[in-house]
């Protein structure tokens, strides 16, 4: 009977640990998504265990949504947590294009090898190819670098190197010319939104 008691508490310990385990995945799962949202211009909506729809367009309204799915899953008062999903908004194509701009034509001074270097070179994750759908855009970001790191994550900021220098980057524009960017760091959300090849 002792042994019996002992396998059913271990039993319960790892269904605890799953159903933890879970919650963790299902919040990491809404901050990228969200991010990514943000930063394509996409839209997202919330799916509960009920097959209720809720759109979510700001953060308060995605914390709303983990304190009410979460801890009724936890406790048991809920089948499942739900799932988030997202896809293409107006501005999505547009927003993408100007990504794809960024990432090939944007480089980074790397100091070591004395040249400037592309973003994907510069943050260790494959070179890059044009990128020409949302679905695209959600494969790539969850793709990850040789440190195990997912490429949203390391594109969050580029040009921060743990030297304490500023980065220097340029626009090049493929034939012979090319012009400095007065930056010293760009963000994910910058790679999307501003046009580099139009600054003066």
């Amino acid at each position: 009977m002792i042994y019996g008691n002992h396998l059913l508490k271990e039993r319960a310990k790892k269904l605890e640990d799953m159903i933890r385990t879970e919650a963790v995945e299902f919040r990491d799962d809404g901050w990228k998504k969200y991010r990514m949202m943000q930063y394509a211009g996409a839209n997202m909506e919330y799916t509960d265990s009920k097959g209720n729809i809720r759109v979510i367009e700001t953060e308060p309204v995605l914390l709303d949504v983990f304190d009410e799915a979460i801890k009724p899953y936890i406790l048991g008062k809920t089948p499942s947590l739900g799932s988030f999903r997202i896809t293409e908004g107006e501005e999505t194509l547009e927003l993408i294009q100007n990504f794809n701009d960024n990432m090939l034509q944007l480089k980074i001074w790397n100091n070591r090898e004395g040249r400037y270097r592309t973003i994907s070179e510069n943050e260790g994750l494959e070179e890059f190819k044009d990128i020409n759908s949302f679905e695209e855009l959600w494969e790539y970001m969850n793709k990850r670098n040789d440190e195990g790191v997912i490429y949203i994550n390391e594109l969050d900021i580029i040009g921060y190197d743990r030297t304490a220098q500023d980065a220097k980057f340029i626009y090049d524009y493929g034939n012979g010319e090319s012009k400095e960017i007065s930056e010293s760091a760009i963000s994910l959300f910058e790679l999307f939104k501003d046009k580099y090849k139009d600054c003066s």
